[in-house]
């Protein structure tokens, strides 16, 4: 019984000791330390209380002393009172955990996004800032494209196939197509198909200036009218080519047409009154009494003039002497009758009186044969087609309009004034 009183006093003995709160334990611990400031070092000088003197030269700085943990088997009061003491004054730092709704994984994603960003950022300004620049240098390139190509279509009188050279061979060939008009009234005429052929030739269209009218940077309405200009020639010289070659039989038939209209065409010398005019006329007639005839209108040979009674062979009458009557036929070959040529009347005209046929297509078409007039209205109708196509039609002011010469006009004023224009600075050119 002594014994276990003896063991309990000496086991609360050693945990006051352990927990400082036994005397000698307190000054023990005291010496203790202020060994341990002196860093274990004899002579050294103790410091007043709260007084922190720094190291000798040489010497590291002295650490915190670090608290004695008992051992846990020991004495667990004492371990965990000094683990309590040491966590009170070093505390762990605390981590606060945030829960934001997105998935771990987002925060690393996050990062290399903003870091993405900061890259790409800069980089998509930077491209369409060249984008833009290269529009505009692109765009002015093309427009200087424009300026060249409106120069080269253009050209000069003097160079072949160039709007302004077609636009002068236009003028030329509407001006003598303007004087075959009034003077020949687009009549059959072998030299002037020589002529028109030779106006032709000089309509030329080089292939390589059309495919610089299909690939030029001009406006598409530009474009248009120069693509519209060259087809334009390309139909006239085609119409005139066509032309020339049919007139080589339309000649040939005209000039046979001619022949007989000459052989048809009374002469001087057979009947002066009647010189120039067909010798046909026709005569009226009509039943009487006596004369049981048909009636009707017949066509005859009209011949020389009755000079009082005498038939004047020669054509003519004594000076100041005018025809009294003259003589025709209704057979080939058969002998003269004496007839009354009626020039002018009333509603009325009386029987046996010889009437002069008027110029119309069908008398014509009689004496020269269908062959003839056929190829002779072929001809006028190809010529005057040419003209009309160049020239323009007639509009109610008596102005040529839509012709090709106009076209070639109004595109060549449009082409000097581009081609005038300055050019653009350009990184293409």
């Amino acid at each position: 019984m002594s014994d276990a009183k003896k063991t309990g006093s000496r086991d609360i003995s050693e945990l006051k000791q352990r927990l400082g709160l036994k005397k000698g334990a307190a000054a023990a611990s005291q010496t203790g330390a202020t060994a341990r400031v002196n860093g274990g070092q004899s002579g050294g000088v103790v410091p007043p209380p709260g007084l922190n003197l720094p190291p000798p030269p040489g010497l590291a700085p002295q650490q915190p002393p670090q608290p004695v943990i008992p051992n846990a088997h020991d004495d667990p009061f004492g371990a965990m009172n000094a683990m309590a003491a040491h966590g009170a004054v070093q505390r762990a730092p605390e981590i606060v955990i945030v829960n934001d709704g997105r998935p771990v994984e987002h925060v690393g994603a996050s990062s290399s996004g903003a870091k993405i960003l900061r890259i790409a950022v800069p980089a998509g300004i930077a491209l369409i800032i060249g984008i833009a620049v290269g529009k505009i240098g692109t765009g002015n390139s093309s427009y200087n494209d424009g300026l060249k190509g409106a120069k080269a279509i253009l050209g000069d009188k003097n160079t072949p196939s160039t709007v302004a050279n077609l636009k002068k061979q236009l003028s030329d060939l509407d001006t003598w197509l303007d004087e075959a008009k009034t003077k020949k009234n687009f009549r059959p005429d072998a030299a002037l198909d020589k002529e028109l052929a030779s106006l032709a030739a000089k309509l030329e269209v080089k292939s390589e200036l059309v495919f610089r009218a299909k690939e030029n940077a001009l406006d598409a309405e530009t474009s248009g009218e120069i693509l519209s200009f060259y087809a334009g020639v390309e139909e006239l010289k085609s119409m005139v080519d066509n032309h020339v070659k049919s007139a080589m039989s339309d000649d040939l038939a005209f000039a046979n047409a001619a022949k007989k209209t000459d052989a048809a065409t009374v002469k001087d010398d057979e009947n002066a009154a009647l010189s120039g005019q067909l010798r046909y006329g026709v005569l009226m007639q009509a039943p009487t009494d006596t004369d049981k005839v048909d009636f009707g209108a017949k066509l005859v040979e009209l011949g020389p003039p009755y000079c009082g009674d005498k038939l004047a062979t020669s054509g003519h009458c004594g000076e100041g002497e005018a025809p009294s009557a003259f003589a025709y036929r209704s057979e080939p070959g058969a002998t003269w009758t004496k007839g009354d040529l009626v020039a002018s009347g009333a509603d009325s005209v009386p029987t046996k009186k010889l009437v002069m046929l008027l110029p119309g297509g069908v008398r014509d078409s009689l004496v020269k044969g269908a062959e003839g007039v056929a190829s002779e209205s072929l001809y006028t109708k190809r010529l005057r087609g040419i003209y009309e196509f160049v020239h323009g039609k007639t509009g109610p002011d008596g102005k040529p309009v839509g012709g090709l010469l106009e076209s070639g006009n109004k595109l060549q004023q449009k082409l000097e004034q581009v081609a005038n224009k300055g050019s653009r600075f350009s990184f293409f050119m």
